[in-house]
């Protein structure tokens, strides 16, 4: 978790190395350079699907509320539910109080549990959200300005590139390392600078 919403953030420690590179290449020096650190100083809004989709998966969106809460800090954390996309209304608390979905601050890590629609039940009718309808929320987030990272049950090539391209898709199982995760902050940073 940490590894996933942690953003560079300048610290108040000098970077020695790269001060002395400039002073050796006769640079001239306008801003003493800072070193940066991974911080979860910018908290992040935690995107949970309560769809029909991601109903075995109802323990592990519990594991991940309270590991969020504990990697990042209870008050820092936003943690929404939803059905079909966010922009269909969130609940935050009382299951009876839908309310529209605000995007957070710019900078701030949006961690989507879902399975972005791929996963089409029986019956479920239009309550599932089709690809083109992800594409629109995860456009919305990207132009605020927050990093999207979606855990998700499906591997990343189970997607269309429609959704491959607008997130980074972090596979939920034993086998995602630390060093996945780290990638998968790192693609969201490099989408979010490219838009």
């Amino acid at each position: 978790m940490f590894a996933t919403v942690a953003a560079p953030l300048e610290s108040r420690e000098l970077d020695e190395r790269s001060l002395v590179r400039r002073v050796a290449r006769l640079d001239t020096v306008r801003s003493v350079p800072r070193r940066r650190r991974l911080s979860t100083r910018r908290g992040a809004q935690l995107l949970l699907d309560h769809g029909s989709g991601l109903t075995p998966f109802q323990d592990d969106r519990l594991w991940l509320q309270e590991l969020a809460a504990n990697v990042i800090g209870r008050d820092r954390v936003d943690v929404l539910r939803f059905r079909g996309t966010p922009d269909r209304g969130v609940v935050r608390r009382d299951p009876l109080a839908r309310e529209a979905y605000r995007p957070p601050l710019p900078g701030t890590p949006v961690v989507v549990f879902s399975d972005l629609g791929l996963l089409r039940p029986a019956f479920a009718g239009h309550s599932v959200a089709t690809p083109r309808e992800w594409r629109g929320f995860l456009d919305q987030i990207t132009h605020f300005g927050c990093p999207v990272i979606c855990l998700t049950p499906y591997h990343p090539d189970d997607y269309p590139a429609e959704i491959r391209g607008k997130a980074a898709l972090l596979p939920f199982d034993r086998q995602v390392s630390l060093r996945h995760a780290q990638e998968a902050a790192r693609v969201a940073r490099r989408r979010l600078e490219r838009s």
